[in-house]
C-alpha cells in the first residue's frame, strides 16, 4: 500500500514538472518578427508556435493566424527602422535612415543595412564594418575625383540622443594627375529616432587643386620698343602652387514622416572659406613727354575670403522595401566682397539596399 502511494506521488510530481516545463517563463519576452511570404505579403507579430509545417503568428491587427512554412520566404527580427501604421499594418523598412541629402546623422549603419546611392553627379556606396563604424566611397560618373567616407557613431543611454564623428578624404584622381586632395572632418549630435530626427554638425574643410599659378615678380622694369612699335617690358615670371582653401563648416539637417511612404528632408551646409592667392598690380611710369618709361609691379597677394550657404529641402519616397527616391530643390548663395550671388541646384537621388 505504501509503495503504491509513493509511486503515485512520484508520478504526480513528474507530470506537474512536465506541464510546468512546457509553459513559457513568466519573465521571457517574445521577439517580434517580420514574416514575408512568397506572394509578397508581409506580417508583423510574435511566433507562438512552429511545428515545422506551419507557424502560428500572433499579430496586433489580425490576431492569431496560421502560415504554412512552404509559403514563407523570409523571417527576420523587427528592427527599429521598420514602420507600422496606427492600424498595425506594416509600412516598410528604412535602411537609409542614417542619411539626409549630402550630410549624415549620428545613427549607425547597422548590419544588413548597407546601401548604395545614385545621384545625378555620380554613385556612392556605404557599408557597416562594425556595430558603430561604417565606411563608404563617393565618386562621379567619370570616376574622378573620388572620396572615402568614414563614420563612428557614439550611442548614449538616452535612445533619443546620439553623437558621432566622421571624415571625408578625397583625391582628384586621374584629373590633374592625382595632385588635388582635400578632407572634411566633423562632429555631430542627433536628437530623435530613425524615423524623425534633427542633427547639428560642425567641422573643418580643406581642399587644394594641386595646380600652379604664374605671377610677375615685383619690381620696376624698363620698357623698350618692340618690332610692332609698342613697348615690351622684360618682366620675369614665377610659378607657385596654389594654396588650400580652408573653411569651418556648419550644418542643420532633419527628417520627419509626412505620410506612410514619404518623408520631408531638410539639409543644409554653411562654409566660411579663405584661400591665399598670389596676385600683382601693374603701375605704368611716364616721363615729362608722356612716354612710357617703366612698369612697376607690386605684390598684392593675400587671403581671398568668401562664404557659401547651401539649403536643400526635399522629399523622400519609399514605395517598396529596400528602394527609395528623393528630390531636393536646393539653392546656393555665395557671399564675397560685399556681393551676393545665388543660383539653383536641384538634384535627385536613388537609394537601394545592398
Amino acid at each position: 500500500m505504501k509503495a503504491k502511494l509513493f509511486f503515485s506521488f512520484v508520478a504526480a510530481l513528474v507530470i506537474s514538472f512536465a506541464a510546468y516545463a512546457q509553459e513559457p517563463a513568466a519573465d521571457s519576452v517574445a521577439e517580434k518578427v517580420i514574416v514575408t511570404t512568397h506572394d509578397g505579403v508581409v506580417r508583423v507579430g510574435v511566433i507562438v508556435s512552429d511545428d515545422g509545417r506551419e507557424i502560428l503568428l500572433e499579430t496586433e491587427n489580425l490576431g492569431k493566424i496560421y502560415i504554412a512554412k512552404s509559403d514563407v520566404k523570409t523571417i527576420r527580427p523587427f528592427a527599429e527602422s521598420d514602420r507600422i501604421d496606427v492600424t498595425g499594418e506594416y509600412q516598410g523598412n528604412d535602411p537609409f535612415s542614417t542619411r539626409y541629402y549630402f550630410t549624415t546623422n549620428a545613427l549607425p549603419i547597422r548590419k544588413g543595412e548597407d546601401y548604395g546611392m545614385l545621384n545625378l553627379y555620380g554613385p556612392e556606396v556605404h557599408f557597416s564594418l562594425a556595430d558603430n563604424f561604417s565606411a563608404g566611397i563617393m565618386s562621379t560618373w567619370i570616376a574622378s575625383p573620388f572620396v572615402g567616407v568614414f563614420k563612428v557613431s557614439i550611442p548614449t543611454r538616452n535612445e533619443k540622443v546620439s553623437f558621432g564623428i566622421g571624415t571625408l578624404l578625397g583625391s582628384s584622381g586621374y584629373l590633374n594627375n592625382f595632385k588635388g586632395a582635400g578632407a572634411l572632418h566633423w562632429g555631430m549630435v542627433t536628437l530623435g529616432d530613425r524615423r524623425s530626427n534633427i542633427t547639428f554638425s560642425a567641422g573643418y574643410l580643406y581642399v587644394g587643386t594641386g595646380t600652379e599659378s604664374y605671377y610677375a615678380k615685383p619690381g620696376v622694369y624698363p620698357v623698350t620698343p618692340d618690332e610692332f612699335g609698342g613697348y615690351y617690358p622684360n618682366i620675369p615670371y614665377q610659378s607657385e602652387k596654389n594654396g588650400m582653401a580652408k573653411a569651418p563648416s556648419f550644418s542643420i539637417a532633419g527628417v520627419t514622416p509626412v505620410g506612410s511612404k514619404s518623408s520631408f528632408i531638410f539639409d543644409s551646409m554653411f562654409f566660411v572659406a579663405s584661400q591665399y592667392r598670389r596676385s600683382s598690380m601693374w603701375h605704368d611710369n611716364f616721363d615729362s613727354n608722356g612716354m612710357l618709361t617703366s612698369v612697376r609691379i607690386s605684390d598684392e597677394s593675400g587671403y581671398e575670403k568668401f562664404s557659401a550657404l547651401v539649403l536643400m529641402p526635399g522629399v523622400r519616397f519609399q514605395h517598396r522595401e529596400g528602394r527609395a527616391f528623393q528630390i531636393a530643390l536646393a539653392g546656393v548663395t555665395v557671399f564675397q566682397d560685399g556681393e551676393v550671388n545665388s543660383f539653383p541646384l536641384p538634384n535627385c537621388s536613388w537609394f537601394f539596399k545592398i
